[in-house]
């Protein structure tokens, strides 16, 4: 069994094949879909070439299915969230950033942080009990 990714809302699965897909808009208001790896840490995506965002810029990201923002509103706004369910039914959130550009992941279980991924994580780490390294 592979890994499940899931809505934080609806619960419904969000993986297609070997993809995540989103619904997303940009802080200009252009919107469109995009596939992103399930592999944490690996910031491979995919979209219309006239999906154009620009590098540092906020991209919300929704649930293709209920149409929820799966921002992090209370944490940061610039952080959001969908469940995994691995191998062994163990369910964890899993935090990524929504600004263009910027690697960073997280993965988390009772809000507490089990893994994170990516050059610009440590500048989010501390939301959860943990100091971040310069």
């Amino acid at each position: 069994m592979e890994s499940r990714f899931l809505c934080p809302k609806c619960r419904s699965d969000l993986k297609i094949r070997d993809h995540l897909i989103f619904a997303t808009e940009t802080e200009r208001g252009l919107r469109g879909v995009m596939l992103i790896s399930p592999e944490l840490g690996n910031y491979t995506i995919i979209h219309d070439d006239k999906f154009n965002f620009i590098e540092g810029e906020h991209v919300d990201f929704f649930c293709p299915v209920c149409h929820e923002n799966l921002a992090m509103s209370d944490v940061d706004k610039d952080l959001a969230e969908v469940l995994m369910i691995d191998e062994k039914g163990e369910e964890y959130k899993i935090v990524f950033s929504e600004i263009a550009g910027k690697k960073c992941t997280i993965k988390l279980k009772d809000d507490k942080i089990i893994e994170s991924y990516g050059e610009d994580a440590d500048h989010y780490t501390n939301f959860w009990g943990v100091t971040p390294r310069y």
